[in-house]
């Protein structure tokens, strides 16, 4: 007489099914870097025995998870312990890894995981102002991935906090990677800027800005050259158009 499973067993196999492929896409294998060390490879694990995010289609499922990257205590901790330079090319890297060697894909992933506001408040001449969401994040999540943001970008002796400009970086090496051209990138990057400036509230153009958008047309034009870049070979080596 032949034995079957009973029918309550399917959905256990089912989730454990899918514990195993979420425990297999979390053992990330570190690859050979001068830049970045084993620790920045630490595996990505939901908080959930089942992983919603594994759901998504996948531009969503990486923008999620590389969020929740952003947010790990480990992330925070490492760019504490090493520096703003590695803090930025995990990022990237992580990307890549999420997106499975899509370099375009990588960099819009990337832009969208730096974005420094939660919303964002325009201002249409004849109707008011009105607010865009830019992430799906409550407010609690939305401030711990902000707080855990690179604060130094670029190598000038400014100062400041340049979590807003990891944007204009991974925006305009998105533009330029995906245009090929450094024309289109800086024309497009340029009524950003007009746009930020005239449409949108407390928006303002500064110098520091078209530097980041600079070294970004900068690196994804290198990308497209050597796919190996890292965002350390462009923002701290010194350029011709960026300074």
């Amino acid at each position: 007489m032949k034995r079957s499973f009973p029918l309550w067993f399917a959905p256990i196999l089912f989730l454990l099914s899918i514990f195993y492929t979420q425990t297999l896409n979390a053992q990330f294998s570190a690859p050979d870097s001068v830049w970045l060390n084993d620790d920045w490879y630490f595996p990505d694990i939901a908080s959930s025995f089942v992983d919603p995010a594994e759901f998504l289609p996948p531009l969503l499922r990486a923008e999620t998870k590389i969020k929740r990257y952003l947010r790990d205590e480990r992330f925070y901790d490492l760019r504490k312990r090493y520096d703003d330079t590695l803090a930025v090319d995990a990022i990237f890297d992580r990307a890549l890894m999420l997106c499975e060697g899509n370099i375009r894909m990588a960099l819009l992933i990337s832009t969208i995981a730096v974005m420094d506001h939660r919303r964002l408040g325009l201002k249409i001449p004849l109707i008011g102002s009105f607010f865009l969401p830019l992430t799906s994040e409550n407010d609690s999540l939305f401030r711990l991935r902000r707080t855990h943001l690179p604060k130094k970008l670029l190598s000038d002796n400014v100062r400041a906090s340049d979590k807003d400009k990891l944007q204009h970086f991974f925006g305009s090496a998105y533009l330029a990677y995906t245009t090929n051209s450094n024309v289109i990138a800086e024309y497009i990057g340029d009524l950003f800027e007009l746009g930020e400036d005239r449409f949108v509230l407390g928006g303002r153009s500064d110098d520091r800005d078209q530097l980041a958008n600079a070294k970004g047309r900068l690196f994804g034009l290198g990308l497209l050259k050597d796919a190996g870049l890292l965002p350390s070979d462009i923002l701290w080596s010194p350029s011709k158009e960026a300074d």
